[in-house]
Parts: C-alpha cells; sequence; structure tokens
C-alpha cells in the first residue's frame, strides 16, 4: 500500500498543467491591466475560468438579428428570422458611407467574431474604431480576416468546416470557403470606446465583447502592440492546439457496472483541484454507453456534475473522435477532460450505469495544488434531455437556469432528428442577473455554435467542436448532430442569475430529440433547475438515421413512369415541407401546368390478388386538382391538392382492384385547381403508396 506522502506527491507534483504566461501586469495600485498580451494568456490559462473575472466584466453581444424580436408575448415578432442585414445606424466617414455593427463605450474587448463567408462580399472593408479615434486601428478586408488569411492567422481566425483538425488550417488557409462559417478569436481590447463599421450592407453577425467595470485599466489595441506580441500569439497558438500532456495519475478503478452499479474514487483532501479526468469504455458498448453511464461529481459534499459521458466529453451520441480545448474523444473509446475543479476539503468522482445492460469503464483522476480565495468558484455540469419535442408551434427550450454567483463557460447539444430539413434556425436567448429581456439574442443555432448554414459535417478547434454526424451535406441533416462551443475568453459572469434558452426552429413540423450538456462555474451557494434525469439517459440511443417510413410504403418517386403528358416535368423532391414528414423523405413532385396534364405509375404487386390502395400525397399553395384511376378505372373521389403551407395530406383511399397480369397502373390527371391556388397553380406531389389485401 502506498504511503500517504507518496499519495501526495503523486497528486500535487507532476500534474500541474502548464501556463504559457504569467498573470496580468499590475499597476503601481495592484489593479490587474487588461491588455492584448493579458488576455492571450487568459486564453491558455486553465485556471482563470475557475474564479470571479478581475476586473469583473459583463460579456455582451452584438447581432443582425430580426430587429422584431422585442417582444416575447408576441410570438409572430419573438420567432421572426430575418436575421441578417441589420445594423445599429450608417455614418460618414472621410467620404465613404459606413454601416455601424457594434458599438460600446468602454473599458472593454472584443473577444469573439463570427460571420458566414459571402462571395458577393468579399472585397467589402471592416475598421475598428478605437477610443473615439476618427482614424480606425484596424482596416482590413472582412473576407480575409475573419477566414484566416489576413493578417491574423488561425487559430485564432479560422474557417469552420469539414476540417477534422484545425492544425491544417494553420499550415494553409482554407480556400474553398464560400458560403460557411468563420470566426476571430483575437482579442481587441480598449480602454475607452469601440466601434465597428463594415463599408456595405451587412449580412449576418454575432460579435461578443467584454464590458469592464468602470475604473478598470485597458490598455488599446494597436497594431503596433500587435507586431511586438507576434512571439507570444505563436506561442499561445501552440499551446492552443497542442495534445494535452499526460498526467500524473492520483487513481483509477475499472469495472463491469451492472445496471445500477457504480464505481467511484475519493480523493485527496484539499485544498486542491481536479486538472484531469479520463475514461475508457469499451467501443463495442457503444454508442449506448455514452448515454446510459453517468459521470458524476461532489465537492465538498455538494454534487456538481451529472451528465451522460457522450455530453461531458463532447462526443455526444456517437463514438466519433473529437477534440476542443477541455476536452478529447478517441475511436478507441478514450475520453478525457481538463476542466480545473477546485475544491476546499473533499472531492468525489463516480461514473453510475443508470442502462439496463453491463458496461464495461475504467475512471481515472489527477489533480493539482489550488490556493482557494473569495473568487474561487466550483466547477459543474449539468444535462437536460427532451425526446419527442414538436417542432410546432416554435419555441424556446432552455438548457439551464441558474440563482447565484458564477460563470457560464460552455455546451455541447446533440440532436436527432428524423428528417433531412434543417433544424437549427433557433436564436440562443441568454439572460443574466434578473433581467427580462434577453442580453443575448442570436442569429441562429449554427451561428452560435460557430459553423454556418449547416454545412459542417466535423470539426475540431479549441473553441467549437463537431464529431462526424449521421448525414453528410448541407441538405440533410437526419440523425444525430452534436456541436460544442467552449468559452476561453467569452465565458459570461453573472452576479445573481443565468438563463440560457435555445429556440425550436425547423423548417418541418415534426419531432426531434436535444439533450444539451452546460458547464459552468460558481459559488458554494448556486442553484439550478436541472435535476438528475435517469430515464431520458437510459433510453435507447437510435441506431440508425431515423428516416421516417410508412409501413408497407410504396415510394412513388420510385414507382417506374409509363407514360406522362408531353414535356412534363416529374421528379423526387426532398425538401420544403413545413408540417408533416415524407416517407423515406422524398415524394414524386410533377410540375403540371394546365388541366390535362398527367402521369401514369406502375405500382408493383406479387400476384393478381385484389388490393386496397391507399395513397399519401402532399397540399401545397400552388397545387392544383387531380383526378386517380387505376387500370383505366375511376378510383376514389377528385383531390383538391390546395393548402396554404406545404403540408402531408394524410391517407387517401382509392377503392380496391384487381391486377392486370400482375400490374396496377395509376393514372394522376389535372383537372382543376382551387381558386385560392398561387403560382404555377397545377402542381401535384405524391409520397407513397399502401397495398392491403
Amino acid at each position: 500500500m502506498k504511503s500517504l506522502r507518496s499519495i501526495l506527491n503523486a497528486w500535487l507534483l507532476p500534474v500541474l498543467l502548464p501556463v504559457l504566461f504569467v498573470s496580468a501586469a499590475r499597476g503601481a495600485d495592484s489593479k490587474p491591466i487588461v491588455s492584448l498580451s493579458s488576455l492571450l494568456a487568459e486564453m491558455t490559462d486553465r485556471e482563470a475560468v475557475a474564479r470571479m473575472p478581475a476586473p469583473a466584466f459583463v460579456l455582451k453581444q452584438a447581432s443582425s438579428h430580426d430587429a422584431r424580436k422585442n417582444d416575447p408575448g408576441n410570438p409572430d415578432a419573438w420567432h421572426s428570422n430575418t436575421d441578417y442585414g441589420q445594423f445599429i445606424h450608417t455614418e460618414v466617414n472621410e467620404g465613404r458611407r459606413e454601416w455601424v455593427i457594434m458599438e460600446d463605450d468602454g473599458p472593454g474587448a472584443v473577444v469573439r467574431f463570427w460571420t458566414p463567408l459571402l462571395a458577393d462580399k468579399k472585397n467589402q472593408v471592416i475598421r475598428f474604431y478605437l477610443d473615439g479615434s476618427p482614424a480606425p486601428a484596424i482596416a482590413a478586408n472582412f473576407y480575409d480576416l475573419m477566414r484566416g488569411s489576413g493578417f491574423v492567422p488561425p487559430p485564432f481566425a479560422f474557417v469552420s468546416w469539414n476540417e477534422s483538425d484545425l492544425r491544417n488550417q494553420v499550415k494553409a488557409p482554407r480556400k474553398d470557403a464560400i458560403g460557411v462559417g468563420s470566426d476571430l478569436y483575437l482579442p481587441i481590447p480598449y480602454a475607452n470606446s469601440c466601434r465597428i463599421t463594415l463599408d456595405s450592407a451587412p449580412f449576418y453577425h454575432v460579435i461578443n465583447y467584454r464590458s469592464y467595470e468602470p475604473g478598470a485599466k485597458v490598455e488599446t489595441f494597436t497594431m503596433a502592440d500587435y507586431e511586438a506580441a507576434k512571439a507570444m500569439l505563436d506561442q499561445a497558438a501552440e499551446t492552443l492546439l497542442a495534445e494535452q500532456s499526460p498526467s500524473g495519475t492520483v487513481s483509477e478503478k475499472q469495472a463491469t457496472l451492472q445496471p445500477g452499479g457504480e464505481i467511484g474514487l475519493d480523493l485527496p483532501r484539499g485544498p486542491a483541484s481536479v486538472r484531469d479526468i479520463r475514461v475508457q469504455i469499451d467501443p463495442q458498448d457503444a454508442p449506448r454507453v455514452l448515454r446510459s453511464t453517468i459521470l458524476q461529481a461532489e465537492f465538498d459534499d455538494a454534487q456538481t456534475v451529472w451528465c451522460p459521458i457522450g455530453e461531458f466529453f463532447g462526443a455526444g451520441a456517437r463514438l466519433n473522435p473529437v477534440r476542443d480545448w477541455w476536452r478529447s474523444v478517441g475511436a478507441d473509446g478514450s475520453l478525457r477532460a481538463c476542466w480545473v475543479m477546485p475544491y476546499r476539503r473533499s472531492a468525489r468522482l463516480s461514473l453510475k450505469n443508470v442502462g439496463d445492460k453491463p458496461v464495461t469503464v475504467k475512471l481515472a483522476a489527477a489533480g493539482g495544488r489550488w490556493k482557494w480565495d473569495d473568487r474561487s468558484l466550483y466547477f459543474h455540469a449539468n444535462w437536460r434531455c427532451q425526446l419527442g419535442i414538436r417542432t410546432r408551434p416554435i419555441h424556446d427550450w432552455n438548457y439551464i437556469e441558474i440563482q447565484g454567483l458564477g460563470r457560464y463557460v460552455g455546451d455541447t447539444l446533440t440532436v436527432f432528428s428524423p428528417v433531412k430539413d434543417w433544424y437549427g434556425e433557433g436564436d440562443e436567448r441568454i439572460y443574466y442577473d434578473g433581467a427580462t429581456f434577453p442580453a443575448h439574442i442570436g442569429t441562429g443555432t449554427e451561428d452560435y455554435y460557430g459553423y454556418a448554414w449547416g454545412m459542417a459535417g466535423f470539426f475540431n478547434s479549441p473553441f467549437i467542436s463537431i464529431p462526424q454526424r449521421d448525414s453528410v451535406g448541407q441538405g440533410d441533416w437526419k440523425g444525430y448532430t452534436t456541436t460544442s462551443r467552449l468559452r476561453l475568453r467569452d465565458s459570461i459572469p453573472f452576479r445573481t442569475a443565468l438563463k440560457l434558452d435555445m429556440e425550436i426552429w425547423d423548417w418541418t413540423d415534426t419531432q426531434v430529440d436535444y439533450a444539451a450538456g452546460a458547464f459552468w462555474y460558481a459559488g458554494p451557494l448556486a442553484t439550478h433547475n436541472r435535476e438528475p434525469q435517469p430515464l431520458e439517459a437510459a433510453a435507447p440511443i437510435r441506431q440508425d438515421t431515423g428516416e421516417f417510413r410508412i409501413a408497407g410504403a410504396i415510394e412513388c418517386e420510385t414507382m417506374t413512369i409509363i407514360e406522362k403528358a408531353p414535356g412534363l416535368r416529374a421528379e423526387s423532391q426532398d425538401a420544403g415541407l413545413h408540417s408533416g414528414q415524407w416517407s423515406g423523405s422524398q415524394q414524386l413532385f410533377v410540375q403540371a401546368t394546365k388541366t390535362g396534364d398527367f402521369v401514369e405509375l406502375q405500382i408493383p404487386v406479387a400476384d393478381n390478388q385484389v388490393r386496397k390502395i391507399t395513397l399519401y400525397g402532399t397540399k401545397a399553395a400552388d397545387y392544383g386538382i387531380v383526378r386517380f384511376s387505376v387500370n383505366g378505372a375511376v378510383a376514389g373521389n377528385d383531390y383538391d391538392a390546395y393548402h396554404s403551407e406545404a403540408t402531408t395530406s394524410g391517407p387517401i383511399e382509392l377503392g380496391s382492384f384487381q391486377p392486370k397480369d400482375g400490374k396496377l397502373l395509376l393514372r394522376i390527371e389535372v383537372v382543376g385547381t382551387n381558386p385560392a391556388s398561387k403560382g404555377a397553380r397545377y402542381f401535384f406531389g405524391f409520397d407513397c403508396a399502401v397495398l392491403a389485401k
């Protein structure tokens, strides 16, 4: 058995994680000075988020969100979606008209900037006017600045699109970057004021900036300071992108956990801090083990962590590799987190199996010293899951609500969608310190997580990450998608309360699953609204991509077209529904232009027995009235396919028919149009047929 001294030596000496720089410089009156150098130092200081910031600041946000979002009691306004082209005002500088997209009276610092890259904005110029100077401190090509090909290199400016590792962009910025997200994390401090302008009308943008307490000492950004700090910038980049070096292990346990079983580690007495948690799972137990195995932590006898390991480590519902500043996941089942978790007296970590099958796991932890002071905070990780959320009506979904003092430092969201259509139009709404109106309103879920327009299939960076999602491509979001945002410098301090909602705004009326892990630090008296959810964690992870199928469906888009009107266009369609779902996620879409246009489809059958035919179709604002016949006989009633929004029809009964030579020939012919129909007025679409004996 090891002696207490040897245990303590193993615990305290080898595991202190590297911090690149010393704390912020201090003036003669001992107040910290905020500067480009101090903000770079803070970014790579893993301990910084575990204390309330000094000097204190409020994190603010400027975004292009729809200006109608001003009344939570008015659903049409609150869930409006014109989240682009918004600005504060325009002004004229040196004869130029400029669009102001952010302004603040300091002291402060811009710490995060997101925008999508648009081809027709390639020549747009962005300017940062600091401390009231008529000359901009920064004037740069906006496109180049944001994609990392201007004066700011990756990882402080990068393209968030299908990049397995951001280190690749350090070698060569991406050239194929149009219509995708870009992120700027270079800190830009200012002592008195900041105003950001564009020289043409803006598109989408989200800017996070710190507003420091009055009297805070801030050194305003200059390009001369930037040039002088390049060595520090390079060193910070190297640290941000480096894999975490191994830490000494204080303790580890391995076990096969039966349903309801648990293993735990009691850590050495404090004051101290956990700095490295490792979990090893059997890859063959994935993916269910990622949801049904819960990481728990108690610090000073209070439970502050209850979270499935999938969301805690950033993998979500699939064992796909991913890595950010705090966490990593390997295809071999190795999971690691390097959050700094201080405690004064005692700490216990445990894994619990809430599933119905045994799982084999290993839990290991390492830690280091911690000097507890009045700014020290406890680490929290909480989880909320809701299965089968209706996407209509559009509504806000709460991640977490906290009462007390602390800092919000990140989250991981896993979404399951049964349809291809995009689920993430919804915006974040973040409230803090008792406000009844959100301090932050964003422009879309993907924008909050740093990518754009549903493009990224996988991405690793210190700040945001996406392990490989189930489906690939902008137009297909079936299955699971997991996204993480880690707030290295854009953490949100709060004095009395914080609430984070995400709008559920899906292009389809369907049902989705949401699971969110929220990461935050707080004082000992903090409370929250997230109780453990063992039943949801025990629910099976879906193994397929969630494609909706009507039982017994014969898909119309796969049927042979025997004949159609001359020049008539008929093709499969996989998007555009406002409500309902197509079986197999597609329909046969026929772009008829007049009465008499028709298609004749062959419904395959195995024999000549009589079949009852049920058809499933679509209604839309530009659809007409059609008549059905089967093997030359009229079938069912004329069908009016008009509806003000695109929606599925439900079952359409055509009657029972005898196949001829093993064939059922279905003819669909336009016979008119509804007076309310708009546009083309004669289109029609059909999803599938179901045959019953």
